[in-house]
């Protein structure tokens, strides 16, 4: 007989999750938008100027959309706000369950809180961190000791311990996979392996440079905008110009808002922003050290160090315990028809476990491993497709010349889209004439990361005959994640922005 759901009560973790992840989502949705406003008032401005930009005019409209706006605040939402939102539920949960909510362990809690506001803000005001941790961190906390001691899933004793242990324990097996190729791996293993995975990764590329651009650090951004102010001296004029121009900070007119202003007082250049001097630098020490002066004026100017950091620590440690929290709250839901909450909280905690374990198992089996020189050839002809891209990637390392291998034709028309990435990786080391043609036309597969791995090799080759397909595709791209890659291979290509005519 079917147990009757006690809805009135928050009968899972996500009951109190949930506002946070709301909290996050507002926030992050203005945040993003009013970053898209930004950057579509900056590109628009290049654009007028007559500079290749990117996004480019189609990719550019979609920034005043909302859509954007939302579904880019995602990433904000499950990293740093499930982050500070699992924070304050623990400390919540810790004051309320274990230290009888002794005020001395409460002032420890509220100055781990203010310490976190601090770094945030200690280079300046930074707005949206301030939001996020401001006004997630104090009601999480709140609602997670109001209702501690009424939640079903949260009970002492060692049956409340079997909700916890699978998460480090899950998170010590899936250390064991830990190296530099991971991630590239999840996403070759477990996204582009299957259809849900495909239908997420493409999700994720069309919506991530969204986020990203609303705390970049100027040196992070691909083009910056600048004014060269009272500067009437045509030789510095030009001087700057030429520049700053190889290190994409784009010189623009008649606008009321750019990156970097430079004045020149003396033999001093006055580097501002919004009517702020951010810096001053000799002249003549600029000409020397350009890079190393515009990135101190970045370094000056960056509010977001902190948060970039802690989102990033966010996305890697706190959105798998999401994942996983939102599935057992899922399993737990449909097992609470049929168990008792407890027994279905915990029949819940042990599949949530085992399947962390099965798709552990399966990326570890499905994972390419080192292979031999002398066994390169076979791998290729191999039936089995981690082998065939384990080949590739040897192939790459080693700088070898993937268009001698009989298996290189073939490859290129992959059903697997894995395959054809590591085979444009490999690409950028061949001296055959044909791999230049063949990666031109992977710069039309219908995986955006074969496009972006294909524009990449084509900068790897230095082959400047790449430079006008390079700049078409960015013209008529509708994929501004594509049009980021390939404008970093026309700067390896040696291309630099000049004034379209």
């Amino acid at each position: 007989m079917m147990s009757k759901l006690n809805l009135s009560k928050p009968y899972h973790p996500v009951a109190i999750l949930f506002p946070g992840l709301v909290i996050a989502q507002v926030i992050a949705t203005v945040q993003v938008y009013f970053s898209n406003i930004e950057l579509h008032r900056t590109v628009s401005n290049l654009f007028n100027a007559g500079y290749l930009t990117v996004p480019n005019v189609m990719a550019m409209n979609r920034l005043l959309d909302f859509g954007p706006a939302f579904w880019g605040a995602l990433f904000f939402t499950c990293s740093i706000g499930a982050g500070i939102s699992f924070g304050s539920m623990a400390a919540g949960w810790i004051w309320s369950r274990f230290c009888d909510r002794n005020r001395f362990v409460l002032f420890i809690f509220l100055s781990v809180w203010g310490g976190l506001l601090l770094i945030f803000n200690i280079h300046g005001m930074a707005l949206y961190p301030t939001l996020y941790c401001a006004l997630i961190a104090p009601i999480l906390f709140i609602l997670t000791v109001k209702w501690s001691m009424r939640s079903a899933i949260s009970s002492t004793g060692r049956r409340g311990w079997l909700h916890i242990i699978p998460i480090p324990l899950l998170a010590l097996l899936w250390f064991t996979q830990f190296d530099t190729e991971l991630f590239v791996d999840l996403r070759d293993n477990l996204l582009l392996s299957n259809y849900v995975g495909k239908k997420f990764s493409h999700f994720y590329y069309k919506y991530t440079l969204y986020p990203a651009e609303a705390f970049k650090s100027l040196d992070q951004k691909l083009i910056r905008t600048c004014d060269l102010g009272d500067i009437t001296n045509p030789e510095l004029r030009h001087r700057l110009s030429t520049r700053l121009l190889a290190f994409d900070y784009l010189p623009v007119a008649n606008t009321s808002r750019v990156d970097l202003k430079i004045n020149q007082v003396g033999d001093h250049l006055v580097f501002s922003h919004d009517e702020q001097v951010i810096m001053k630098i000799n002249a003549q020490q600029f000409f020397a050290e350009p890079q190393k002066a515009l990135q101190k004026y970045s370094a000056e100017m960056d509010r977001n160090g902190a948060f970039r950091q802690f989102t990033f620590v966010s996305l890697l440690i706190v959105f798998p315990v999401l994942v996983y929290t939102l599935a057992h709250f899922v399993i737990y839901y449909l097992l609470a028809f049929f168990l008792s909450q407890k027994r279905a909280a915990i029949v819940a905690s042990v599949l949530c476990l085992l399947i962390g374990i099965i798709v552990l198992v399966y990326f570890q089996t499905n994972r390419s491993h080192n292979i031999q020189d002398k066994n390169i050839a076979d791998a290729l002809d191999s039936e089995i497709l981690s082998e065939r891209i384990a080949a590739l990637k040897f192939i790459q390392q080693k700088k070898m010349d993937i268009a001698a291998y009989r298996s290189y034709p073939g490859m290129l028309s992959s059903p697997y889209p894995q395959e054809r990435y590591w085979l444009a990786a490999a690409m950028a080391f061949s001296k055959n004439p044909k791999s230049f043609s063949d990666l031109l036309l992977l710069l039309d597969d219908n995986n955006i990361n074969v496009r972006c791995m294909a524009f990449n090799s084509l900068g790897a080759q230095k082959n400047r005959r790449a430079i006008k397909p390079i700049v078409d595709k960015i013209k008529l791209s509708h994929d501004w994640y594509s049009q980021s890659y390939a404008y970093r291979a026309l700067r390896s290509l040696g291309w630099k922005q000049k004034k379209l005519p």
